[in-house]
């Protein structure tokens, strides 16, 4: 009765590697780790929970199409079509931000997945994708 040991193994292996993903991927992006939405932290910016699922929201399946990389394209996006750019709600609204380096806004981070998340961080302007004004909809 070796498989019972195994699969145990296995999942635990699994829930491990999902976890420790989170935290890794949070890097990658400006403000990763101080993404809200409605006023809960959601670690897991990319997925439809705060907790590991394997269904994306706009913004993770965005994510893993620009490579796991934050890109200017990215940045410049409006993945959940609330009007306000990636950028504008991860504190970057210049697209200037590299890995490692400290964003221009740390506060007021919204969620790019959702719409229902917005930022009243002003805009800039510069970071606006075509249809994505960066101001917050009424």
């Amino acid at each position: 009765m070796m498989r019972t040991p195994m699969v145990a193994w296995l999942v635990g292996v699994s829930l491990l590697s999902g976890a420790l993903g989170h935290g890794t991927y949070q890097k990658l992006f400006p403000n990763g780790d101080k993404v809200m939405r409605n006023g809960e932290a959601w670690p897991a910016v990319g997925h439809m929970s705060p907790g590991y699922t394997p269904d994306k929201n706009p913004f993770g399946l965005a994510f893993s199409a620009a490579g796991h990389e934050w890109t200017k394209s990215l940045c410049q996006e409006d993945s959940d079509g609330d009007g306000q750019t990636n950028g504008l709600e991860l504190g970057d609204p210049l697209c200037e931000w590299t890995p490692g380096s400290i964003p221009a806004r740390t506060e007021d981070i919204s969620h790019p997945g959702f719409s229902d998340s917005v930022t009243a961080a002003a805009d800039t302007g510069a970071a606006s994708a075509p249809g994505a004004s960066g101001t917050v909809l009424p």
